[in-house]
């Protein structure tokens, strides 16, 4: 009799779960005006920047951060495509932070003219992947504005 009524009792179920759940709220970008980027060798002929994403969760509940992919501007040059697959525990309503590295052309970059000790223009696009137990999803990200850089020599 049970058996029977499964199919009946499983929709039931998640009709009353998928009503209860709110919609996913796109992390907000929160970084400073005066953004720190630290270079350093990753090997002795190659260097990178890393750059602390600091962004908050506004959803009532916590989420996984499970990785992304996006393309990093500076003004009008691609600094370069950042792969992230990091996993982060995101608690409900705070301020988390996610570490991104990129390794630019620094020769076409110095060629740019961009003057690094007035306000740039940073941008990025990409997508991220987040998830709450069982359930995962990939969301859009984006990013405009101007920031001040503070160059970190290590």
């Amino acid at each position: 009799m049970i058996i029977k009524k499964l199919p009946l009792l499983l929709a039931i179920a998640a009709a009353i779960f998928f009503s209860g759940c709110t919609a996913f709220k796109t992390p907000e970008p929160r970084l400073p005006k005066k953004l720190a980027v630290r270079v350093f060798n990753i090997t002795p002929q190659q260097a990178a920047l890393k750059i602390e994403g600091i962004y908050y969760n506004p959803n009532s509940f916590g989420f996984t951060f499970k990785g992304g992919d996006l393309d990093l501007m500076l003004d009008t040059f691609l600094l370069g495509h950042v792969h992230i697959d990091t996993l982060i525990n995101v608690p409900a309503n705070a301020l988390f932070t996610i570490p991104v590295t990129v390794k630019p052309d620094f020769n076409k970059l110095g060629q740019t003219g961009i003057n690094l000790e007035d306000s740039v223009h940073i941008s990025f696009k990409g997508t991220m992947k987040g998830g709450v137990g069982w359930f995962s999803k990939t969301i859009s990200i984006a990013y405009d504005g101007r920031h001040y850089l503070d160059l970190i020599m290590n």
